[in-house]
């Protein structure tokens, strides 16, 4: 006989229940995150179920959801079963929070939704169905939560302050410590000492001699569920009816064994109905009644009154009492029994065709074409949600039921693609490329998949080049824009090229793209034209590409926002890219993706003076390619890195990283990347005035008077090798590479492009025409945005001033460009022109307004300044906006003389003493 548990109370939990009552009175008013963390049959779905009652005894709102193991490759699943109850609520969120919610729970069809509009969707619902009442969120068994769903939580988890919400989990201790990174207190729950557990086998089991009691006690060990199932088993005599259950006791106190006699006790139409919930994991009776056929609560009556089971209030799920009787019921069915219920759960999910996939693939146990189309459809699903993971373990298993050969290897060679390109995850790619060894001839995409690997992590462009370029040449078929498999494949082999700028590299692809007719500005055949010679594109397609930028803000698909950014690089329109771009970077399900955005972040922030975000953004790229294996991208963040520290001047930093890149992409081919290195030391030299090695540098990208195709640092480096040449008496080389630069055609492109090209003319342009060429260069619209070019070329034009003796309009412009350095922080170009400044015959930099007295704010405003707060930590201590901490620093700089925050220090203290206060 067993008798329960005395349902009022826990027995040796004082010091947990005052926590978590104390959790309760804070979650209600404020918010609050804790997780329990112990071994399993520790005492933990108790605890979750007794604060559940001391929140409903505060009058807060209830939801609940648990783990399921077989759920754990099906993002959301988690958190899908946890919103299901809130659907008035999911119906009530803005039309775009609704819909990305719903595409990412599987409950509508749409694009990828970004994962980041995902977790605030998520945070969004809570906070609404906390409006009305205090909510409190239960989790058990955490630690089988899909990831997407743990990540939502850990999200939510961080922004409770204020909220009125509460979330508590559960996390088994004998699995691992990525509870740690979730961002919840812990709260350990350790088993119960020998007095209380004496205390609790007393209570509970009255009909057994203390003797008994004590025996039980020393083989629970203190675990509150191995006392309870141990005693349930045993009679006064003190024998155990486990018959033949194999138990031992032991460190893991297993009591599967005795959940699993008692399923077996069950009618077996209970035990089928069991194991559909316990397969299903989301309790939802509807769905069980179609899976399971009528009278499914009758069925389940025996479960229930077993205290296996409950059903809630409602009627709507049912619930397992402990996760180890889901466990147990799925353990004690045979291989035929789960795949006949997996079979039943596909057919009653005929409009979820992820969940459909999967239930039907663990049906399915021989090769099978028509599931194998059914999970690859679910796999297509998965990548449209963002889920690029998902997408790639569906596609695997659509592979493993594939009977043909090459939709096996297609299938594979997809999967490894995905991984690696859009998901990030390498050791994936190369463990899906060793199980297609010694399959047949390679598809397209296997060859991609292959050369991509081979490319991102060892830089390898030749081999690359090698896997793709006889088979797109065999593959295409002249005048037909290449699709699907082919077009994968060009695009990496374009990628390769890209890399290797090498001839022998971009002529055989040249041949290939003069087969083929325009295509989309993302498609593979665009993006090498453009890169071939980006002065060569034409009017359509630059009014083409900007309509695509403009569409950017509703494209979800990764690889589209990569592509178009890619292209957008080359003809300065990154800055429209940059929302989408990103996204991506912010989408933990598209690490992969994440870094190229990473370095269109850092090269816009470069390209418009923000050169300290381009630098962080450079550093994090560094440092996630070192992490994940994707050394080739490592090497474009050193390359932003070097431009901004040869920009600022630190010359030591810019030289350790091009030296980094030299000695990686030299050994390795890849002259694309040496050039960016060139580039950055040209670039240092010149703001240092060493113009013979500047000259060495920009003449190491290109000869002077040649702009070669598929080389975009000869063209970003133009105005270097320009003004290298004159400094250096190479003055006719000089003027016949600002021809060059004039009949590329890349004025047209963009401001930046146009004031560049317009530089390098005034530069060397006959003395009768300088002056008029630069105020041409100076007049040209939207360069305002590009503040480095227009310093730079107020400073050339200032410099060819003050040699004609025209000292007052020098003066102009020399300290317009002194002002345009010092804003960005181009201290050594800051420095040249302060020096021509003094060649002028001022003594002494003008300080503008230098000497007007600071507002009582903004002399609290500088100070903090000064001290190396940021424009939101300065606005967090004084009570105001960051937009009035920017204005107040606008106007206190030039009434102190200066134009950069890091002159601040040195301009307070040469102010006067404040005058004493008059009492």
């Amino acid at each position: 006989m067993r008798v329960g548990v005395d349902p009022t109370g826990l027995v040796g939990r004082d010091r947990e229940l005052a926590e978590l009552t104390e959790f309760v009175g804070r979650a209600s008013t404020d918010g609050a995150a804790v997780l329990l963390t112990g071994e399993p049959g520790v005492g933990k779905t108790a605890l979750l179920d007794a604060t559940a009652d001391l929140a409903l005894a505060k009058d807060m709102r209830v939801i609940r959801g648990s783990g399921v193991e077989h759920e754990t490759d099906i993002s959301f699943a988690g958190l899908h079963e946890l919103v299901v109850s809130l659907s008035r609520e999911i119906n009530g969120l803005p039309d775009a929070m609704r819909e990305v919610l719903k595409v990412a729970l599987g409950l509508g069809i749409g694009h990828t939704p970004d994962r980041i509009a995902v977790l605030n969707a998520a945070l969004l619902l809570f906070i609404e169905a906390a409006k009305e009442q205090p909510l409190l969120v239960i989790v058990d068994d955490l630690h089988v939560f899909d990831d997407a769903s743990r990540s939502t939580l850990s999200f939510v988890a961080r922004r409770l302050a204020g909220r009125r919400i509460g979330l508590l989990g559960a996390w088994r201790t004998e699995t691992d410590d990525l509870f740690q990174s979730l961002g919840l207190a812990e709260l350990k729950i350790a088993p119960l000492n020998d007095t209380d557990a004496l205390n609790l086998l007393s209570r509970s089991f009255v009909h057994l001699p203390p003797r008994i009691l004590r025996t039980v006690a020393g083989e629970a060990q203190g675990n509150p569920l191995a006392l309870l199932e141990f005693a349930g088993a045993t009679s006064a005599s003190g024998a155990r009816d486990l018959r033949g259950s194999g138990w031992t006791s032991g460190q893991g106190r297993d009591v599967r064994a005795l959940y699993a006699l008692r399923v077996a006790r069950l009618p077996q139409r209970t035990r089928d109905l069991l194991l559909l919930a316990a397969l299903e994991g989301s309790g939802d009776l509807g769905l069980l009644a179609a899976a399971g056929g009528p009278s499914t609560l009758d069925r389940l009556a025996p479960a229930e009154r077993d205290h296996l089971l409950k059903v809630t209030e409602d009627g709507r799920t049912v619930r397992f009492r402990h996760p180890l009787v889901r466990s147990a019921v799925v353990d004690a069915a045979t291989g035929e029994q789960r795949r006949s219920a997996h079979h039943r759960l596909a057919d009653a999910l005929i409009g979820q065709p992820e969940r459909r996939g999967d239930h039907l693939s663990r049906a399915t146990t021989v090769p099978d074409e028509g599931v194998a189309l059914v999970v690859e459809t679910a796999a297509q699903s998965s990548l449209q949600r963002g889920d690029a993971a998902g997408a790639v373990a569906r596609l695997r298993r659509a592979a493993q039921l594939s009977p043909d050969p090459g939709n096996r290897t297609r299938r594979l060679s997809r999967a490894a693609y995905l991984a690696a390109w859009v998901a990030g995850h390498l050791d994936t790619s190369h463990e899906i490329m060793r199980e297609m060894h010694g399959d047949p001839a390679p598809s397209p995409t296997t060859a991609a998949a292959a050369a991509f690997l081979v490319l991102v992590t060892e830089g390898d462009a030749d081999t690359a080049h090698a896997l793709l370029m006889k088979l797109i040449e065999e593959a295409l078929v002249p005048s037909d824009p290449p699709r699907g498999e082919l077009e994968t494949a060009l695009f990496t082999l374009t990628l390769a090229s890209h890399y290797s700028g090498r001839d022998e590299h971009w002529q055989p692809l040249i041949e290939i793209l003069r087969q083929l007719p325009d295509d989309s500005p993302a498609a593979a055949v665009s993006v090498a034209r453009i890169h071939y010679a980006p002065g060569a594109v034409t009017d359509d397609m630059l009014r083409r590409l900007d309509h695509e930028i403009l569409r950017l803000k509703d494209q979800t698909d990764a690889d589209v926002v990569i592509r178009t950014a890619l292209a957008a690089s080359y003809l300065d329109r990154l800055p429209g890219c940059r929302e989408a771009v990103s996204r991506i970077v912010g989408d933990d399900d598209a690490m992969g993706a994440s870094m190229p955005g990473m370095m269109f972040v850092a090269l816009d922030d470069l390209y418009r003076g923000r050169w300290q975000s381009s630098a962080d953004a450079a550093a994090e790229l560094i440092v996630l390619c070192e992490e994940t294996g994707y050394r080739l991208f490592g090497q474009v963040g050193r390359y932003v890195a070097a431009m901004v520290d040869a920009q600022r001047g630190d010359l030591d930093a810019c030289r350790a990283h091009c030296q980094d890149i030299w000695s990686w992409s030299g050994p390795r081919g890849l002259r694309r990347l040496e050039n960016c290195a060139h580039q950055a030391a040209a670039r240092a030299a010149i703001g240092a005035a060493d113009f013979d090695t500047a000259f060495r540098h920009a003449t190491a990208i290109c000869p002077p008077g040649s702009l070669p195709p598929f080389n975009p640092e000869a063209l970003w480096s133009a105005t270097d090798l320009v003004e290298s040449a004159l400094r250096t008496g190479h003055s006719a080389e000089a003027r016949r590479h600002a021809d060059a630069l004039r009949a590329s055609g890349v004025a047209r492109l963009s401001p930046r492009w146009a004031l560049s090209v317009a530089t390098a003319t005034a530069m060397t342009s006959e003395p009768d025409d300088i002056v008029q060429r630069f105020e041409e260069a100076l007049a040209l619209p939207g360069i305002e945005h590009w503040p480095f070019e227009v310093g730079r070329a107020r400073l050339a034009y200032g410099e060819e001033l003050r040699r004609r003796g025209r000292t007052r309009d020098a003066r102009t412009q020399l300290k317009a460009a002194c002002d345009q350095f010092g804003r960005v922080g181009a201290r050594p170009w800051e420095a040249r022109a302060k020096a021509e400044l003094r060649a002028t015959g001022m003594t002494r930099v003008s300080r503008g307004k230098a000497g007007t007295s600071l507002t009582p704010q903004e002399m609290e405003i500088a100070r903090l300044a000064a001290t190396g707060l940021s424009n939101p930590q300065i606005a967090s201590q004084l009570f105001l906006s960051p937009r009035t901490v920017s204005s107040h620093l606008y106007r206190l700089f030039p009434k102190l003389g200066i134009t950069s925050r890091g002159a601040l220090r040195d301009a307070l203290e040469a102010l006067p003493p404040e005058p004493p206060t008059t009492r």
